[in-house]
């Protein structure tokens, strides 16, 4: 009884991961951004719907990686969050109330890329391990309020074991990869390496100005 108990949940697990949105969607993307004449950006303070207290810095830290390697300059997070403070802002969830512009002439910047995190999942149930995290970004321009990026991308691992020494092996070795990321601040990393990659799979890769390769 209890192993047909255990198919059952499985299957149901799978037909919900199977039913979840691609793991990448890309629904605004401006050609101009390629020579976009400052290449500064400011990755704000990501917002978390997540239970996870601490996935919107992982999340916030992995996206900022993401512009740097396709040529824009990310400002210094301490820089960015104190010249926030000074609005009032002090987490992502608030940064709807200050607008574009008046957040741009605060970061000395046009770039402005907001983050959402809307799942941090890691279900160990032992004949089922579920990771799941899923990222949303949107890239403004602060002088015009327009949208010039916005993607999400997915990071996902189902497991499932029906086999009882094997569900017990696999509870037990999950729960020490959980601890030891969670002890080096890395919380389910190959997943959110993979979301953050997929959300900014789409921008385009900045090219430099004349003035840049001098």
């Amino acid at each position: 009884m209890a192993g047909k108990a255990r198919t059952l949940v499985c299957a149901a697990l799978l037909a919900s991961a199977c039913g979840c949105a691609a793991t990448k969607s890309v629904l605004i993307v401006a050609p101009a951004l390629r020579t976009w004449p400052d290449a500064r950006v400011a990755v704000l303070p990501f917002d978390n719907q997540s239970t996870d207290i601490g996935a919107a810095d992982v999340m916030r830290k992995l996206a900022a990686e993401g512009f740097a390697k396709r040529g824009y300059q990310p400002l210094p997070f301490e820089e960015v969050d104190n010249k926030l403070s000074g609005l009032g802002i002090s987490e992502g969830g608030q940064l709807p109330s200050v607008k574009p512009e008046e957040l741009g002439k605060a970061l000395g910047t046009d770039l402005l890329c907001y983050g959402d995190v809307e799942d941090f999942t890691f279900q160990n149930l032992g004949f089922v391990v579920r990771k799941n995290v899923l990222l949303s970004v949107k890239l403004l321009s602060a002088s015009t309020g327009e949208a010039l990026y916005e993607a999400s991308g997915a990071g996902r691992d189902l497991k499932f074991y029906t086999n009882k020494d094997e569900a017990k092996a696999a509870f037990v070795e999950q729960l020490a990869l959980k601890l030891v990321q969670n002890l080096l601040k890395t919380p389910l990393k190959k997943e959110a390496e993979a979301a953050a990659w997929k959300a900014l799979d789409g921008l385009p890769r900045r090219q430099l100005s004349s003035e840049e390769e001098k």
